[in-house]
């Protein structure tokens, strides 16, 4: 899916503003990026907040639901049983592209300026995430998107340590600047993201090299994969487990 910047300023523009008017930062019972992103790919309010076989959709247009999900896929099996096969889902989980941090103090209100982060975020952060949501990985009616923001996080100070920022509490994220949009729907969607320099037989250990990401999340983009039907197990080499493109 192609990202339309334009919109996107515009829409970001309008929520700030209208945020700045009620008094700043978290004052929305949304998330300033939720509503953001349930703008940007559904702008007519009436297709919002849509009462569907006893879940509110976010978005609901010509029997596509389109659901913002910016914590992650946990304990979206229910709602994904209830929608599919009788509508089309869109379910969109916002990426870290390039990320600013500040902190605020819990105390005072006070808010550092803000650093940027070594952490970014793409594609196998976004399969990572549909570990969660295996059972579904295959269901024809279902598509994942990722949008590649840069965005501004505000953390609380509110963990342990003489600064507060271990065990720290994420307060809001505001994005900025929309970067790109990762679509995966197809299998060749799938498939454009196992490295190409990878061999016929691979491990594991050899993904997560190719890919640069480590072995734990490997292994579950490639149980992804497999579920999904574009990567299959070749047996072992000794101890390990070799796999193949389908």
């Amino acid at each position: 899916m192609e990202a339309n910047r334009a919109r996107f300023y515009r829409i970001a523009a309008d929520v700030t503003e209208e945020e700045q008017r009620r008094a700043g930062i978290g004052t929305y019972k949304e998330k300033r990026l939720h509503i953001i992103l349930k703008r940007y790919f559904e702008e007519d309010p009436a297709c919002h907040e849509i009462p569907v076989k006893g879940f509110i959709a976010d978005i609901l247009r010509e029997g596509v639901i389109t659901e913002i999900e910016t914590k992650g896929f946990s304990g979206l099996g229910p709602k994904l049983a209830a929608y599919l096969p009788a509508y089309r889902v869109r379910l969109v989980h916002p990426l870290a592209g390039k990320k600013y941090v500040s902190w605020i103090d819990p105390e005072t209100r006070e808010v550092s300026p803000h650093r940027r982060s070594p952490k970014k975020e793409g594609a196998y952060d976004l399969l990572f995430e549909m570990v969660r949501i295996l059972p579904y990985v295959t269901d024809p009616g279902l598509t994942v998107l990722g949008p590649v923001l840069e965005m501004e996080e505000y953390r609380l100070a509110d963990g342990w340590g003489r600064d507060g920022k271990r065990g720290s509490h994420r307060f809001e994220r505001i994005p900025s600047d929309l970067v790109d949009i990762i679509e995966l729907g197809s299998d060749d969607d799938y498939r454009r993201y196992i490295p190409d320099c990878l061999p016929d037989a691979f491990t594991v250990k050899a993904f997560s090299e190719a890919a640069r990401i480590d072995d734990g999340r490997a292994r579950a983009v490639m149980k992804v994969m497999e579920r999904r039907g574009v990567l299959v197990p070749l047996g072992k080499a000794g101890r390990a487990m070799l796999w193949g493109r389908a």
